[in-house]
């Protein structure tokens, strides 16, 4: 998962129809904006799960493509320095290019960009845990 994408997923997740999912999202909210990841990565699940394994790819590379040409096209600084994985997206890329604001605007576009990839493959998602919930009340 992106640097950054966590928030974006969370929040989807906080407002799906699922209830598994927006006991997730509401979980997850605070941690995903210092990069932890666990309880969506596990918690959904993205590991092994079929339905986001597509986004759980792609969404990286494009981020990663985003942010190789902003450095290579002189958009944004070279990195200087590693910041702690924790520190929240926008405010790592600014730090670690030594205070650029640019770097902190590509950075908060790499998780939109993320997010937007993850959106119609959690809509999926969603739709088939409510199916999924709703066959297990009406079994009750």
């Amino acid at each position: 998962m992106p640097q950054g994408a966590a928030p974006g997923i969370s929040s989807s997740a906080g407002s799906a129809k699922s209830e598994q999912l927006k006991a997730i999202g509401k979980a997850e909210i605070v941690p995903a904006f210092f990069n932890i990841n666990e309880p969506l990565l596990f918690g959904l699940p993205i590991v092994y799960n079929p339905a986001l394994a597509v986004p759980f790819v792609l969404a990286p590379m494009a981020a990663a493509t985003i942010s190789y040409f902003a450095i290579t096209l002189g958009i944004i600084p070279s990195v200087l320095v590693q910041v702690p994985w924790p520190t929240p997206v926008g405010i790592g890329a600014m730090i670690s290019t030594g205070g650029s604001l640019v770097a902190a605007a590509v950075a908060v576009l790499d998780a939109v960009v993320a997010t937007l990839i993850y959106f119609p493959f959690f809509k999926h998602y969603d739709k088939q845990l409510c199916e999924e919930e709703a066959a297990a009340k009406a079994a009750e």
